[in-house]
């Protein structure tokens, strides 16, 4: 053994370490974050000394198409200086996208990770993620929360989703290629007929079963956790992660035709009953049953005169807002419950009585005296808080989030007020930002001048948005566009595409799911415009594209047998 070679052990340990503070930092700590990768740049630098092989550092990264292009991606923000006059902006933004430059850099020149090192920061990871949805899991037990995402404490719960998606696939990827262990020796049988006979029966390991019962149970607690947390963009990943998952086993895991079938099959009935689902949920939502005036009510219980309107009220859950008003009694009995004044806002900003109409429509109350009387002390802190419907409060969903997104867009479509919702803000983004690349369609308006950009956007197109809901773009691909223009868009695509679709070597299982998760959340978010989303795309684009492995792509579907048989050996995953 020479000197450094214990040298080079610890550094190798410490390589090691600085990818679990990242993997960790994803989802608990953005602080980690940065840490790890100025602890990743000491190691590299101390690394470069003892071996003295910064020239073979620079010619591993040279040689790596796909490291390069993540490199000049994060160049193509520094040109984007020459044009920009909001330089305060553009350095946030370069700190934002750091990662981006620093991980693929290091990554692809340090010494190939082997399979027990990438599995154990695979493990570090997934269990991460399992920590941060405990939180979350309390959270949301102690009903903590005025909004179901905000149960995600460290990130902002639309990044969070997305690191849960990808656990789920990790876990049955190691499900998929992990066999029962069998003896190392078979011993024969007793004698049947004259003969002794072998049978090759599987080894009993109570780690190895316990393992694998973990797997399922973090596995499907992941699956709730996409539930509960009402992110369309969570429930449409998840989907396509499992039609991707089926037709990847069923072009590269070389079986029968039955068993191709099968997948086929179970595909196909797995979308059948989503659809079947997805419309026994839609329906009763946008149902509205024909209203005989002349059988509604005309007076309230203390005798004062209904308001019943269904034009220029909205429709929620399938019933009229605007049936059963009395604002007169609205007006005498919510100073008895409440401290707010009704003509005032909630804590969140909404307009109350708005609210309060809303959330009286959803427990079927009269907007009158006595339904605001009936209403529970909790009732009452949940409308002051802006919750304005109390099933979807009650049980959070994916029913309770088709509901409040169909409500928004209702709104947008009759009144013309996308202030307040999700989709229909975002649909106020994505015209601002057409108008944008309209002005400046060739080279953008560079890296520091892209919310100036939004703000006269938004006056020149005479937008309906509200000043305080006047965001960026919320579609990375259009984010990107309105920086740098088209020409930069069609860089960012090769960037994305060209490593996977250029070497066979990269079509790896894992790495296929998580480019699938990045192209699809970069649709509804700009999931690079924030630490944990640039930081998220940087580390495992590295870890599972550029970094190289032992002679081979391991993260892959053709493992050894003896590599397959140990893998519960090394860890619950």
């Amino acid at each position: 053994m020479t000197p450094k070679t214990p040298i080079r052990f610890n550094l190798t340990q410490a390589y090691v370490l600085g990818l679990m503070m990242m993997a960790v930092g994803l989802t608990l700590s953005p602080f980690l974050m940065s840490l790890s990768q100025f602890w990743l740049v000491i190691v590299w630098i101390v690394d470069g000394i003892v071996g003295k092989n910064f020239k073979e550092k620079w010619s591993r990264f040279i040689h790596n198409k796909a490291a390069i292009l993540l490199v000049l991606f994060y160049l193509m923000h520094v040109v984007g200086l020459l044009y920009t006059a909001d330089f305060q902006y553009a350095l946030k933004d370069l700190r934002v996208k750091l990662p981006i430059l620093i991980l693929p850099f290091i990554l692809s020149s340090m010494p190939p990770l082997e399979r027990k090192r990438f599995d154990q920061v695979m493990l570090v990871y997934v269990l991460s993620v399992f920590v941060a949805t405990i939180f979350s899991g309390l959270a949301y037990w102690r009903h903590d929360y005025e909004d179901v995402r905000e149960i995600s404490h460290f990130i902002s719960h639309i990044r969070f989703c997305l690191n849960i998606v990808f656990c789920i696939a990790i876990i049955f990827w190691y499900i998929a290629t992990t066999k029962v262990p069998m003896p190392k020796a078979t011993q024969p049988s007793q004698s049947i007929g004259g003969r002794a006979t072998r049978f090759p029966v599987p080894e009993f390991s109570t780690r190895f079963a316990v393992n694998r019962y973990l797997q399922y149970f973090m596995a499907f607690w992941f699956v709730w956790q996409i539930y509960i947390f009402e992110s369309l963009s969570g429930y449409v990943i998840l989907a396509a992660v499992v039609l991707v998952s089926v037709v990847y086993a069923f072009l590269q895991w070389k079986k029968g035709r039955g068993w191709r079938v099968g997948i086929g099959v179970s595909a196909v009935v797995v979308l059948a009953v989503g659809a079947v689902l997805l419309v026994h949920w839609i329906k009763p939502l946008l149902d509205v049953a024909p209203i005989d005036f002349n059988t509604l009510e005309k007076k309230t219980a203390l005798g004062n005169d209904y308001w019943h309107d269904t034009i220029h009220n909205p429709v929620e859950d399938g019933k009229y807002v605007g049936l059963y008003y009395c604002r007169k009694e609205l007006q005498e009995a919510w100073p008895q419950r409440s401290n707010l004044p009704l003509q005032d806002t909630t804590l969140n900003g909404g307009d109350l009585e708005a609210t309060l109409a809303r959330y009286l429509t959803s427990k079927d109350l009269g907007k009158d005296y006595e339904g605001v009387m009936a209403l529970t002390d909790e009732d009452i802190r949940n409308i002051e808080q802006g919750v304005a419907n109390y099933n979807n409060w009650k049980h959070p969903g994916l029913r309770a989030r088709l509901s409040s997104t169909l409500f928004e867009y209702g709104l947008y479509r009759k009144y013309d007020n996308p202030n307040g919702g999700s989709l229909s803000q975002r649909i106020e983004f994505t015209r601002a930002s057409f108008h944008i690349i309209c002005q400046h369609p060739w080279f953008g308006v560079g890296t520091g001048d892209v919310p100036q950009a939004f703000s006269q956007a938004y006056d020149e197109i005479h937008s309906p948005l509200k000043e305080e809901f006047r965001f960026r773009a919320h579609n990375q691909y259009l984010a990107i566009a309105v920086a740098f223009g088209l020409v930069g868009l069609v860089f960012f695509l090769v960037v994305l595409l060209y490593p996977y679709f250029s070497s066979k070597k990269h079509r790896t299982y894992l790495y296929t799911v998580f480019l699938c998760i990045i192209l699809l959340s970069m649709f509804p978010e700009d999931t690079l415009e924030t630490q944990a989303g640039a930081s998220l795309f940087a580390f495992f684009e590295a870890l599972l594209l550029v970094a190289p492995s032992c002679g081979s792509s391991f993260p892959n579907h053709h493992l050894s047998n003896e590599s397959l048989s140990s893998l519960d050996e090394i860890h619950p995953l």
